[in-house]
């Protein structure tokens, strides 16, 4: 029975909308609608304490403050106490905000400390002013910090929670224990009411890195059931599935033995084993779910074109899905080039397309005179319908979240029948961990790289080396070699301190004058996008400038240097993948990560595995060691599965128990588990 939000005060219509929007409509919702994290308000620390990095509340007395100009108007204020001063910084103010920040004023804020120039500073911190007589007491515990929607303010949804925890103290609410007690005894498992009341209100004693951890009671009590819950799903599909007719192909191999005569290479060993799974697979009566894992440049789009010319013969419809408009249209180029002496027709499709154009193509998608059908998020719209869809590819599948995945699925149901999926990744995940993240699907490695490629040298230079980089440039594009230069943003951020792209290209366009410089970035439309990679492929330009929009796919043999900017803020993976665009000709190829002096330990930590290791498997087992999975899969991307509280980067270790227990449940703890916790709307059996 759930408890209605209208019962809890200062809920009206507007705020139900709001909370509804982010999954919660019931009081029971909003008991497991979790912190994301924690601030610490319930003491004062010295300014001479502090520690880059981490939030602090501190307490001071206005020295002085100024609007200063440097690139932008700022308004800096200086704090100090008795041990030293701290920097404050705004970047968006106005007179009323400056007029709190008299001299001699006392203060409190809030916030992350960090260096500019060595000096100790925060960037817009929470203030609180007060005077000698009202000192306002310091909170009695950790603040929770929980995900928000727009208009839904902190302190109202921590105002609805109290409310709500008020009710579970009072037994007015509980929550039924899903969980046998031989599973909690197990593994040493609290119960779940207790768990959720601690999660939300922790101690006050408690110290703040063991409230995170995950070796906390409480916390590991909700990690674990919501792992659980995830590994219940997938053991769902994968039983579902085989109970679901697929389009039994035949095992003729002619037409892709003929593709293979026309390459201007042989494929290696590794890439006919993966084709040789995937055909074998479609010969089944059940749907093929294969993810093919292959490390940056190992050739996952040519093993994915065998697939598809193999259901395309068998006289059927392929979809390949991509994540980035730039990376289908490079597809449905080099594909279409390579498909050019079969019959076969190919479109590409994709939200930023002509309304007229765009009508024709999905006309002729449900009319079957499209074979082949490249594009984007485009293609699982409600107006895209199929003719006969024996295969979907979904190229790196870490970009799409499950739901999305089996939309495009559900488009290709003929009949009684669904199509097979193949899904890429480039992502450089340990088998183990692969297995039990993806456990819905069989799994494929290409573990060989193509001959003659050169091993891409890897160097790290301080950013006040920059002219020695522009010497680099220069000598590489007159030996007719092309370069790559990443930023990480499209707009000079303040508060980040990057580079970004448009400042960078205009930068280097006075610097280096001889030389051809073009520029790309996610917020170009996508003719602009394609004339500049058109230009580059062309060697029209020398020197593109760009955001990480070139992370996935783009191939470009000539170009023989990547220069990427502020690497040290960037991820292993990632670092790993930018650098897999050079290295793709015969030419020896330099990958340059370019740093912030005074680099963190973590950092140079990952630059040194940059520089020795090559192999992004290997990346991955010296990343697992230092950081765990979290840096190997990289920053979250807006298809990841939507977990609550669990954390992979701090929780894989649970992932070997919550795979056993899977094995324990019922199909009624199955089903209650995944409403608790399964927030993507996945309907097994409905799919």
């Amino acid at each position: 029975m759930t408890t209605s939000l209208l019962d809890l005060k200062g809920i009206g219509k507007k705020s139900l909308i709001k909370l509804n929007k982010i999954g919660i409509k019931s009081v029971e919702d909003l008991l497991f609608h979790l912190p994301i994290r924690y601030q610490d308000k319930t003491k004062i620390t010295k300014i001479s304490s502090l520690v880059e990095g981490k939030k602090y509340l501190i307490e001071g007395v206005v020295e002085k403050a100024n609007i200063i100009f440097y690139k932008k108007r700022m308004f800096v204020v200086r704090v100090s106490d008795d041990t030293g001063f701290i920097q404050l910084r705004f970047f968006y103010f106005n007179k009323s905000q400056m007029a709190n920040f008299s001299e001699g004023r006392l203060i409190r804020c809030f916030g992350e400390l960090r260096f500019s120039n060595k000096i100790k500073e925060m960037v817009h911190p929470e203030c609180q002013f007060f005077s000698p007589d009202s000192i306002p007491e310091l909170d009695k515990y950790l603040t929770p910090i929980y995900p928000i929607t727009d208009g839904l303010h902190q302190f109202s949804i921590r105002n609805f929670i109290k409310q709500s925890l008020c009710l579970l103290k009072s037994n007015k609410i509980s929550f039924p224990e899903i969980l046998s007690k031989n599973i909690l005894n197990k593994y040493n498992l609290v119960d779940i009411n207790s768990a959720l009341l601690n999660i939300h209100k922790p101690d006050k004693n408690i110290i703040y890195d063991d409230l995170v951890s995950s070796n906390n009671e409480n916390k590991k009590r909700l990690v674990f059931e919501e792992l659980l819950a995830h590994q219940l799903i997938f053991k769902r599909i994968r039983s579902y599935n085989k109970t679901l007719l697929s389009f039994q192909l035949n095992n003729d191999d002619k037409p892709i033995k003929k593709l293979i005569s026309k390459l201007p290479f042989e494929p290696t060993n590794s890439q006919i084993k993966v084709m040789e799974e995937i055909i074998k697979d479609m010969q089944n009566k059940t749907p093929m779910m294969r993810l093919v894992q292959g490390d940056v440049g190992s050739g996952k789009t040519l093993v994915a074109l065998f697939a598809a010319l193999h259901a395309i013969s068998n006289g059927y419809q392929v979809a390949f899905m991509a994540p980035t408009e730039i990376l289908s249209e490079q597809h449905f180029q080099s594909i279409r080039q390579m498909m050019e002496d079969f019959d076969i027709s190919i479109s590409l499709l994709y939200g930023g397309m002509k309304a007229k154009e765009k009508e024709t193509i999905i006309e002729d998608i449900k009319l079957g005179n499209i074979d082949l059908i490249i594009g984007t998020h485009a293609l699982i719209q409600n107006q895209i319908k199929f003719f006969d869809l024996a295969l979907v590819i979904i190229d790196e599948q870490h970009k799409f979240g499950v739901h999305q995945r089996m939309t495009l699925t559900s488009k290709g149901k003929n009949s009684d029948k669904y199509p097979h999926q193949l899904i890429l990744t480039a992502t450089p995940i340990p088998r183990t961990l692969a297995m039990t993240l993806y456990g819905n699907l069989d799994y494929s490695v290409i573990d060989e790289m193509p001959s003659g490629r050169e091993e891409i040298i890897t160097i790290a230079l301080s950013e006040n080396r920059r002219e020695e980089i522009f010497e680099r440039i220069i000598a590489q594009c007159k030996d007719g070699n092309q370069v790559y230069w990443v930023c990480p943003l499209i707009n000079e951020s303040e508060i980040l301190e990057c580079k970004a792209a448009v400042n960078t290209y205009h930068e280097l366009s006075k610097e280096l004058k001889d030389i051809n410089i073009g520029l790309i970035h996610g917020s170009m439309k996508l003719n602009e996008k394609e004339k500049a990679m058109h230009n580059f492929r062309d060697r029209k330009i020398n020197l593109l400038v760009s955001t990480t929009i070139i992370e996935v796919g783009l191939d470009v043999p000539n170009a023989t240097v990547i220069i990427i900017e502020n690497s040290e803020r960037m991820g292993l993976s990632q670092l790993h993948q930018l650098r897999g665009r050079v290295g793709r000709g015969k030419k020896k190829s330099t990958c340059i990560l370019i740093y912030k002096p005074g680099l963190s330990e973590i950092a140079k930590n990952r630059i040194d595995i940059l520089r020795r290791c090559s192999d992004g498997f290997d990346i991955a087992r010296e990343d697992l060691e230092i950081r765990g999975p979290g840096e190997i899969l990289g920053k979250k991307q807006k298809g990841d599965i939507n977990y609550k509280i669990a954390n992979i980067t701090r929780d894989y270790k649970f992932l070997k128990d919550t795979k056993e227990c899977s094995e324990m449940v019922s199909d009624k703890t199955s089903e209650l588990l995944a409403k608790r916790w399964i927030t993507e709307e996945i309907e097994i059996g409905k799919v």
